[in-house]
């Protein structure tokens, strides 16, 4: 039996986009570990300085700002330009913010080059994700790379390769720290801090110059009337190790070519999108995983990690060690999730995950009260196992399965309109919090994870009733779901799609000659 060769030569594809996914991971969880460094500390003068919780939070919010902005502007770049342009000025951004932070002389620059390092990672983060989903199946790095990678995946393997966003998102964070650990014993004049910050600037160089290699979305090219490119790059992504499979490219060609013709007679306004119901059904949804995603306070809790150590009694060296293994956690739970959301179900794996990290935020607040009235050792240790028990759920279910799910229940006319609202609103909330976090802490300690875990539990109601199912389905047939309009065409996707294809999705070869002349 010949399986389908086309998720060799996407996953191939993904991977190395994927590089600008693990910029994303590393930039955003690096300043953590460079504000725990002594020599930066002392270099920057924040030992002395009484606002210096209030810079640490500016510090992370302002890069979130910047990945807001980069996420908004990543709403009509990549159809503009394309989604490799896209990427590759997200990419240049983020290398020239990671390099300058690294050669920061004082805090005003080092906080106004996180800035222009997340505004890259934001274009990147959306774009990658458009890419990517807007293929088949579900700041500007962070939207880029998603979108870019759901263009050219098929349905059948769609969570698995949209998924290596997540999981190198997750392996630049679990690097980070681990080199905030080996750095903590360098005590060579700046190097303890300057060079991890450096770090973060290889991979999105190695993005930046790798992107030209990468074929373009070929639904892009199609919206171009550039339909000889179109057929070529799905014809070239179809092929693997001298297998190529005419029939389906020709038929998901058709596929596609159909579905924009659709989609060319009822353009979406920004109006649109709000007074269509099936739209905006779709935009509520997207808000509402990416938005409620974050009641999970899985980033509060990931970026002030040692703090929390801190407050158990451990000393920065243990603090560094715990967030390490923390983040290696999280790495292993996204590579899981990656693994299987295509089997377990977008939604089903939200449930999980949702429900899960409720479990552990109770174990959390529960396990921080007792220590902080009684200061046992048993106290500390049940933290930390709920702290890790709480990543694992929201790794192993959450963070992969949202940028698959929301990347793939828009229609390709509102898709980047819809994931560009959606990540928006990731990072709005993400913002609120981070700013707001360590100043809640320090102010309620423990009590402030109960106002996470209340909204969590609420939004559970509306995950579990109104999110319907959508793995398995071609990007086309996802808005079936929605009551939209979709192409006749079928993929009619079997495990048993190879040699026997002809048979069974049989296509008229005048049919696909007059698509390919239209």
């Amino acid at each position: 039996m010949v399986t389908r060769p086309r998720s060799f030569a996407s996953s191939l594809v993904s991977l190395f986009v994927a590089l600008g996914s693990f910029c994303c991971g590393y930039s955003l969880a690096i300043t953590s570990t460079t504000l725990t460094q002594p020599s930066f500390v002392e270099y920057m003068g924040l030992a002395r300085n009484k606002h210096a919780a209030a810079l640490d939070g500016t510090t992370n919010g302002v890069f979130i700002i910047g990945c807001f902005i980069g996420s908004i502007v990543s709403t009509f770049l990549p159809e503009v330009l394309g989604r490799r342009m896209a990427v590759f000025l997200g990419a240049i951004m983020a290398t020239i913010g990671g390099a300058l932070q690294a050669g920061s002389v004082n805090m005003a620059m080092f906080i106004a080059f996180r800035l222009v390092a997340g505004l890259g990672v934001g274009m990147i983060y959306r774009t990658v994700v458009t890419l990517v989903t807007t293929h088949r199946s579900p700041g500007s790095l962070f939207s880029c790379i998603p979108l870019y990678q759901s263009e050219i995946s098929p349905p059948e393997s769609r969570g698995m390769v949209v998924g290596f966003h997540g999981i190198f998102i997750t392996l630049g964070y679990t690097l980070s720290n681990w080199v905030g650990v080996g750095f903590f014993y360098v005590n060579a004049n700046g190097a303890q801090w300057r060079l991890p910050l450096a770090i973060q600037a290889v991979p999105s160089l190695l993005c930046v110059l790798g992107i030209w290699f990468m074929p373009e979305s070929p639904r892009w090219l199609i919206s171009k009337d550039r339909s000889d490119d179109a057929m070529k790059v799905i014809r070239r992504l179809h092929q693997s190790r001298g297998v190529d499979d005419d029939a389906f490219v020709q038929r998901e060609f058709l596929q596609i070519q159909e579905q924009h013709r659709i989609a060319q007679s009822k353009q979406v306004s920004w109006k649109e999108m709000l007074t269509v119901p099936s739209y905006r059904k779709r935009l509520l949804i997207g808000i509402f995983i990416m938005f409620c995603s974050q009641f999970t306070a899985t980033m509060i809790v990931a970026i002030y990690n040692p703090l929390l150590y801190g407050i158990l009694g451990h000393p920065v060296s243990q603090q560094l060690l715990f967030t390490a293994g923390y983040s290696t956690v999280s790495f292993a739970g996204n590579f899981l999730n990656g693994m299987t959301v295509d089997r377990v179900g977008r939604v089903t794996a939200l449930r999980i995950g949702w429900v899960g990290c409720a479990v552990g935020l109770i174990g959390i607040c529960a396990s921080l009260a007792s220590f902080a009235h009684t200061g046992s050792q048993a106290a500390a240790i049940s933290t930390i196992v709920f702290l890790y028990l709480h990543i694992l759920m929201y790794s192993a279910n959450i963070d992969v399965t949202t940028y698959v799910y929301v990347s793939e229940i828009f229609p390709n006319e509102l898709r980047s309109k819809g994931l560009s609202i959606s990540v928006a609103s990731y990072f709005i909330i993400l913002c609120t919090q981070l700013e707001s976090a360590i100043t809640a802490l320090e102010a309620i300690g423990w009590k402030s994870i109960l106002v996470y875990l209340c909204c969590l539990v609420v939004a559970c109601v509306p995950l579990f009733l109104y999110c319907p199912e959508t793995k398995n389905r071609s990007l086309e047939e996802i808005g079936a779901i929605f009551g939209d309009e979709v192409t006749h065409v079928r993929l009619d996707v079997t495990k048993e799609m190879g040699d026997g294809l002809a048979d069974k999705v049989p296509i008229e070869s005048e049919e696909v000659e007059h698509a390919v002349q239209k």
